[in-house]
């Protein structure tokens, strides 16, 4: 499978623009070439800033169920666009959703005490080496060598082997929950074959 592209990931950034501005930063820096945004862009804070910049760099986008509960709290410009937005979507081997079960009941936070099992299913029908999501909170990368297994990285840089596939949650940008570790993005680097978790500076 041919790719030739480093993906920054971005999730959950909840309107909070500074985190956001300093995630693209971040992401640019590390050398991303391209930029996939997994939902939740809406919040307190500036939820049409934060749509704007997301909609000016994004290479795609799905939506969150933030997204979907605070339609009515921003512009008609951005509810139409949120509204736009993919519950999934795979490019280039990687898979991407927001990872709540209401939108997407195999690619759900609901899968990780399932091992993945059904998120392995949609990867292997879609062709797809690595599964991103958001949603949680909690940024982790898994990987599995078919339907059963299940192996939890504790890593924050990872090579990906064959015959793996890998589960990534990006953590969250804009809004860190007690307990689950601070703002983080994520980088998908299919040239040089490794995924990294990036720990994003709440200054």
């Amino acid at each position: 499978m041919a790719h030739a592209a480093i993906w920054g990931l971005v999730s959950d950034v909840h309107g909070n623009l500074d985190a956001l501005a300093r995630a693209l930063a971040l992401l640019q820096g590390a050398g991303a070439t391209r930029l996939a945004f997994l939902g939740d862009y809406l919040g307190r804070g500036d939820s049409d800033a934060c749509v704007d910049r997301i909609k000016q760099v994004a290479d795609v986008a799905v939506v969150g169920n933030r997204d979907l509960d605070w339609q009515d709290r921003v512009s008609a410009e951005t509810r139409a666009w949120v509204l736009s937005l993919p519950r999934s979507a795979c490019t280039n081997g990687l898979l991407l959703a927001h990872g709540d079960a209401r939108l997407t009941p195999p690619l759900s936070t609901s899968q990780i005490n399932r091992s993945f099992a059904r998120t392995w299913t949609e990867m292997d029908r879609v062709n797809a080496r690595v599964f991103a999501f958001g949603h949680s909170h909690h940024a982790r990368i898994w990987r599995k060598a078919d339907a059963v297994s299940l192996e939890a990285l504790e890593q924050d840089c990872v090579g990906m082997l064959d015959p793996y596939r890998y589960i990534v949650n990006v953590g969250t940008t804009g809004l860190p929950f007690p307990g689950k570790g601070g703002p983080s993005v994520a980088l998908v680097d299919f040239d040089h074959m490794r995924i990294r978790q990036l720990a994003l500076d709440r200054e």
